[in-house]
């Protein structure tokens, strides 16, 4: 039995709706030029502990995608929602053993296929398929329990065979309400 070594810092996000003018036109040349078919993403502004980002969700093709820009409007990373099922054998497998050697509880909440590299390289491979130059990974959300035996939320990340890279844990923010 293995155990998570590698400790990430935490995430703490908190995004924000924004209209499309708001976005850097770099961003919104990239997401027209990659993904021709899409006519309206939602915008979002995701502001982290040290700086923000854009982040374009859309749904395409049955699957759910968000691409995340820096700043600037440089694409970062473009993640689609995948299935469990959709996994090969190999990549499962990967999984399991991680999931079931270092946790005794766990459920996975959100598998996402990542892909990252050069704007040309990515632009390419939506348009083409053409993998060289982009890199592959799965980030995967998860409830699990740390030593303490509480329950948090985590987000992993792993490689394209399915081999644990890194995680981070998931800070949510509370809501206050107002009870009258």
């Amino acid at each position: 039995m293995s155990s998570i070594s590698v400790l990430g810092q935490d995430k703490l996000e908190q995004e924000v709706r924004v209209r499309a003018q708001q976005v850097p036109l770099e961003a919104r040349k990239w997401l027209k030029d990659a993904f021709e078919s899409v006519r309206k993403p939602k915008w979002y502004k995701e502001f982290s502990e040290l700086d923000y980002s854009f982040e374009a969700k859309f749904k395409l093709k049955g699957r759910f995608h968000s691409v995340e820009f820096d700043s600037l409007g440089n694409v970062l990373d473009v993640e689609i929602e995948i299935e469990w099922e959709s996994l090969s054998e190999e990549v499962k497998a990967n999984l399991t053993l991680h999931f079931e050697g270092t946790l005794r509880r766990f459920k996975l909440e959100k598998i996402q296929i990542q892909y990252s590299g050069l704007p040309g390289d990515l632009e390419d491979f939506f348009d083409e398929e053409e993998t060289d130059g982009v890199l592959i990974q799965f980030e995967i959300e998860y409830q699990a329990e740390d030593q303490s035996e509480v329950i948090r939320i985590w987000e992993g990340t792993f490689s394209s065979d399915g081999k644990f890279l890194t995680h981070r844990r998931i800070i949510v923010r509370e809501l206050f309400n107002l009870s009258f």
